[in-house]
């Protein structure tokens, strides 16, 4: 075959291909191109969703942009959603993150579904509301947040809205854990229905920290000890100051039955090492080894020991707690040998009722009177006294 002739077929088999494909797109005006599966340098966040997405940055290059399409989308819940050609593994990667950045996607169930169309690959979901629905649910959850942050005292002091956030969400939601109601594991279950499980007081938290401008992140593990059931358990790690601390909301409520909750702050700012006395297997950590933020050395209620020259120090830390407004007010030990003596002298042989003797508050109330029971956790060495 001369060579002209070649090419004349050639662009004849050109011309056939750029007319079949135009008919294509004409005929299925949604099909589009394969996405590139390769990707050069990062994968930048999308402006939607959470304003902290630490998991995203877990993410392989791939998976970031497959994160980022499906964010870019997923409000308006559609049918199904152009991803790049993902693995079942990457999938449960990426969807695992989009819901643990983002606690506004309350909307979504706890199913995805990979399905490939000639060249391309789409993601679809199980939505467990309306956009309707949605609209209302976000509203409804917005304003909760606005009204919390409306009640801090001091947005600029981070350990102060850490711990009035942690309190507030534990006064007003009481542990509610059955698998089939969605939004007891949702940041909406705990802010709005005030009934949530370790997922649901997590994501609140997040929530109201990612407002407030305070790195939150979710942590997904096992916790076991304490009287609770053994198993798997939500908390949060949070930036205070500089530094990475543990927080456990759940476990810092153990009153779960009634309508009002009790906070203590045996969980507040801990290491990983603390943590990990009953937490396990944590699903990230940036490293958590400050101790500055942790509730009970911020507050100066630590002892080093504990004897009968500790009295008077004990009745002064417990006075000045009481007269700011403490209810429930917990001190901590270092060791177990400083535990048990504390324990012994105080709760065991009563004695304090004989260290806060007759002291008045400023409220005119005997502080000692006042006293209506203690909650002691010999893992953490801390006890607190409850207050009316």
């Amino acid at each position: 075959m001369k060579k002209g002739t070649r090419l004349f077929l050639l662009f004849i088999s050109l011309i056939l291909i750029v007319s079949a494909v135009f008919q294509i797109k004409t005929n299925f005006p949604d099909l589009r191109m394969p996405l590139i599966n390769r990707y050069v340098g990062n994968v930048k966040e999308s402006a939607n969703g959470s304003r902290y997405k630490t998991y995203f940055y877990e993410l392989a290059p791939i998976e970031r942009q497959a994160y980022n399409l499906i964010l870019d989308e997923i409000y308006d819940m559609p049918e199904k959603i152009l991803v790049p050609n993902l693995s079942e593994k990457q999938l449960d990667e990426v969807f695992k993150s989009l819901l643990n950045d983002n606690p506004d996607l309350i909307f979504l169930g706890r199913k995805c579904r990979l399905n490939s169309e000639l060249w391309n690959t789409y993601i679809s979901f199980d939505y467990i509301m309306s956009k309707e629905e949605y609209k209302k649910a976000s509203a409804d959850m917005s304003l909760k947040r606005d009204l919390i942050i409306a009640s801090l005292s001091d947005l600029t002091d981070e350990f102060k809205t850490e711990l009035e956030i942690h309190d507030y969400i534990i006064a007003n939601c009481v542990y509610k854990l059955e698998d089939e109601v969605y939004s007891y594991s949702s940041a909406y279950g705990a802010l709005v229905d005030g009934k949530a499980a370790c997922e649901g007081y997590s994501k609140a938290a997040k929530y109201v920290f990612d407002k407030v401008g305070i790195e939150s992140i979710l942590v997904s593990g096992k916790a076991s000890g304490d009287g609770r059931d053994d198993g798997d358990h939500m908390w949060n790690i949070v930036k205070i100051n500089g530094d990475y601390y543990h927080l456990d909301l759940t476990w810092d409520d153990p009153v779960s039955s009634d309508s009002t909750s009790m906070s203590i702050h045996t969980y507040f700012n801990l290491t990983d090492e603390a943590i990990g006395i009953n937490h396990s297997d944590f699903s990230y950590s940036p490293g958590c080894t400050a101790t500055e933020e942790n509730y009970s050395i911020k507050h100066g209620l630590r002892f080093e020991n504990y004897s009968d020259k500790d009295d008077s120090k004990l009745r002064s830390l417990l006075v000045n707690e009481y007269n700011s407004g403490e209810k429930n007010i917990q001190i901590s030990f270092v060791n177990k040998s400083s535990y048990d003596n504390a324990f012994k002298s105080l709760i065991t042989n009563k004695k304090i009722y004989n260290v806060l003797g007759n002291v008045k508050s400023n409220r005119g109330n005997s502080v000692a009177r006042s006293i209506t029971g203690y909650y002691a956790d010999d893992s953490f060495y801390t006890l607190t006294f409850i207050f009316r």
